[in-house]
Formats: structure tokens, C-alpha cells, sequence
């Protein structure tokens, strides 16, 4: 069995709202490393991108996930870009499941516009957020390709695409 349940994927794929069931359907303490980074520096993430630099974001954002890995039993929600990190991406991959939640830049778009705090997500800021959404999703390919398990989340509630994961893990014994 694996130590660990780690979710992947694009920012608006749903890892937030799955990782939080599937913590409620198998038992397991939920870490959402976004939420712990809010957490450490007590503002959004936009405001740490805005005040503090991606750099120091992406140093954190490190920090927490290799804590998190070291943990047993945990659904760990890691953020979009934290698969880039080579680091992270082998922290996450070290005695772990680790399940890639999908979706089309079309989808993404739209989810992140509907969602709440819409205005403070520097992926809509700009020109043409669908077309950088889709230059993101193209030069993260290869980070993402850590998964495991690819789970499409296109017209699915979250409580589908948990249904979904699950049954993906019971046939595959990790569950």
C-alpha cells in the first residue's frame, strides 16, 4: 500500500473539492499544500506571487510538499505547479500513489472564471488567459506525466470524479 495519495493537475481540474471527499471517504487526513502556504504566510496565493516573487512561493511550496510526502496515510493536494519542481515531482513519486486530475484548457477557463476569488487567480490576469492556460498545460506536460492514474474530470460533478478515483485505486489494489 502505498504511503500516500497525492492529486496532481491543473489549477481549476477539481483537486481541491476530490481531495477533500476522497480524505472523507477513506479515512485519511486531507493536506492541501496551497492552503498550508496561505496558511504560513496569512494572504492568498496571489498575494504571496504579488509581494513575495514566485520564487520564494515555489521554495515554499517545496518545503511544505516534502513534509507532507514524509507523512503516511495522507490525500495530499499538491498545487498546479508543483509537479515542475524536479524535486517536488521525486518527493511525491518516493512510495506514493500519485493521481493526475484532468481536464480541457476550455473546461479550466471557465471554472476558474465561475470559481470563488476569480479575481485574485493570476492565471486570468492578462491578454489571453485561455491561451496561456494552454502554453502552461503544454510546458507542465512532462511534470504531470509523474502520474499514475489519469482521471478525467470533463462534465463530471466532484463526487463523480471521487467515485472515479476510487474504483480506479480498488482495481489496482492500492485501495
Amino acid at each position: 500500500m502505498p504511503a500516500n495519495l497525492v492529486l496532481i493537475g491543473f489549477s481549476g481540474t477539481g483537486k481541491s473539492a476530490v481531495s477533500r471527499l476522497i480524505a472523507e471517504r477513506i479515512g485519511w487526513p486531507l493536506v492541501d499544500t496551497d492552503r498550508l502556504i496561505v496558511e504560513k504566510f496569512g494572504k492568498s496565493i496571489a498575494d504571496v506571487f504579488r509581494d513575495e516573487g514566485e520564487a520564494r512561493f515555489r521554495s515554499t511550496e517545496h518545503d511544505i510538499v516534502v513534509r507532507a510526502c514524509a507523512g503516511r496515510k495522507q490525500v495530499i493536494s499538491v498545487g498546479g505547479g508543483a509537479p515542475v519542481d524536479p524535486r517536488s515531482r521525486s518527493c511525491m513519486k518516493d512510495g506514493n500513489v500519485i493521481v493526475r486530475l484532468s481536464a480541457s484548457p476550455e473546461t479550466i477557463y471557465q471554472r476558474l472564471q465561475t470559481s470563488p476569488g476569480a479575481e485574485d487567480r493570476p492565471m486570468l490576469s492578462g491578454e489571453d488567459p485561455l491561451q496561456r492556460i494552454r502554453h502552461l498545460l503544454a510546458e507542465r506536460s512532462d511534470a504531470y506525466a509523474v502520474a499514475d492514474v489519469v482521471v478525467d474530470t470533463e462534465r463530471k460533478t466532484p463526487f463523480e470524479v471521487t467515485e472515479a478515483v476510487l474504483d480506479v485505486l480498488r482495481r489496482q489494489g492500492v485501495l
